[in-house]
């Protein structure tokens, strides 16, 4: 008995295990194509995805935090003008210094005078930490008004001319005074 290959004839396994075999492998290579294509083969219609928010906040500035007085009383009793004594600017911050920078005077139902000068009728003048008003606009400030360090205060000592036309009256809100307080550090 010959083999098969001397005659020519091929010889093969057992029927249908060869085809078996290609099978095999065609299935292997179409599940690894699957998987390498990504997820996105095996989604749904729609996905929902979750992300962060990130939020950075970098505040460059700090709130002036100061008090001032309500108002600054002027009585005028029997021709004697007096003002209040417990006027003061308080610096209510924890850190950092504030500088009173600008003092303004406006009308009201005075006009407001010259006080080293002082004349008219219905007029009134005020002299608010050694700065006189020379008319309703801005006072000439310098050393009078320091710097106010955290928590401490600055008293405002002032004193007025009111005219002697003056009627009896109450409440009358004579002029208006402008505070501009700016942070210093």
């Amino acid at each position: 008995m010959r083999c098969g290959r001397c005659f020519g004839i091929a010889r093969f396994p057992r029927k249908g295990t060869r085809m078996k075999k290609n099978r095999f492998i065609a299935l292997l290579l179409v599940l690894s194509l699957m998987f390498c294509m990504g997820t996105t083969a095996l989604a749904a219609d729609s996905t929902t995805a979750t992300i962060p928010v990130t939020l950075t906040v970098d505040n460059q500035y700090r709130a002036v935090n100061v008090t001032v007085p309500a108002s600054l009383p002027v009585y005028v009793i029997n021709g004697t003008v007096i003002t209040a004594d417990n006027a003061k600017i308080t610096n209510n911050s924890q850190t950092g210094s504030v500088k009173v920078t600008s003092v303004t005077v406006t009308d009201g139902a005075y006009k407001v005078g010259n006080y080293d000068n002082f004349s008219g009728s219905k007029t009134i003048a005020l002299k608010i930490n050694g700065c006189p008003t020379r008319g309703a606009g801005q006072l000439q400030i310098g050393d009078q008004f320091p710097v106010i360090k955290a928590g401490k205060s600055l008293d405002l000592t002032y004193f007025a001319k009111v005219s002697g036309d003056a009627p009896n009256a109450e409440n009358v809100e004579a002029a208006n005074v402008v505070f501009t307080i700016s942070i210093t550090d």
